[in-house]
């Protein structure tokens, strides 16, 4: 009967124990969105999380001078490769990476007397305005700047600094 017993309490123990290692598991964070080594184009995306309470963002994979962010923060990424990873109290998730791509876009709205020349891209960008063949001034325009320009017929070229 001993012995019965003795199994008993050992297969419950088993039991017990692998209960508490898939828990364990079950609940570790872990990153949904962006993947790793993925190549973004927008600078305001939205990481997606299992089981986490912050983000860890980093510019090297040792998380040196890590940016910390949680459901209320909001960031804007300049290009560059960025590592993450996923927090929730004392357990972290696998280091990722990504990567933001520069983009360079600049739009022209037409007004009524003037033009609006707007940087929607996500880096600086040089803007040239020529007219009749000659340059007549440049600019530079931080990502999502709007600079008003007369209408005088100048061609506007946009291009990374």
């Amino acid at each position: 009967m001993k012995n019965k017993t003795k199994k008993i309490l050992v297969a419950e123990a088993v039991f017990v124990i692998g209960v508490f290692v898939y828990v364990f598991i079950a609940t570790a964070p872990s990153q949904i969105y962006p993947l790793s080594g993925m190549s973004i184009i927008e600078s305001d995306f939205s990481f997606e999380i299992e089981n986490g309470e912050e983000v860890l963002i980093s510019f090297d994979g040792n998380f040196t001078n890590p940016i910390i962010l949680n459901e209320t923060s909001d960031i804007v990424f300049p290009p560059g490769i960025y590592y993450w990873k996923v927090r929730r109290g004392f357990r972290e998730s696998e280091i990722k990476n990504f990567t933001v791509q520069g983009h360079v876009s600049l739009d022209v709205e037409e007004r009524k007397d003037t033009y609006e020349l707007y940087n929607s891209g996500n880096v600086d960008l040089n803007v040239t305005a020529k007219k009749k063949g000659h340059i007549t001034g440049i600019m530079i325009l931080e990502p999502d700047e709007v600079e008003g320009v007369e209408k005088d017929n100048s061609t506007y070229i946009g291009g990374q600094v």
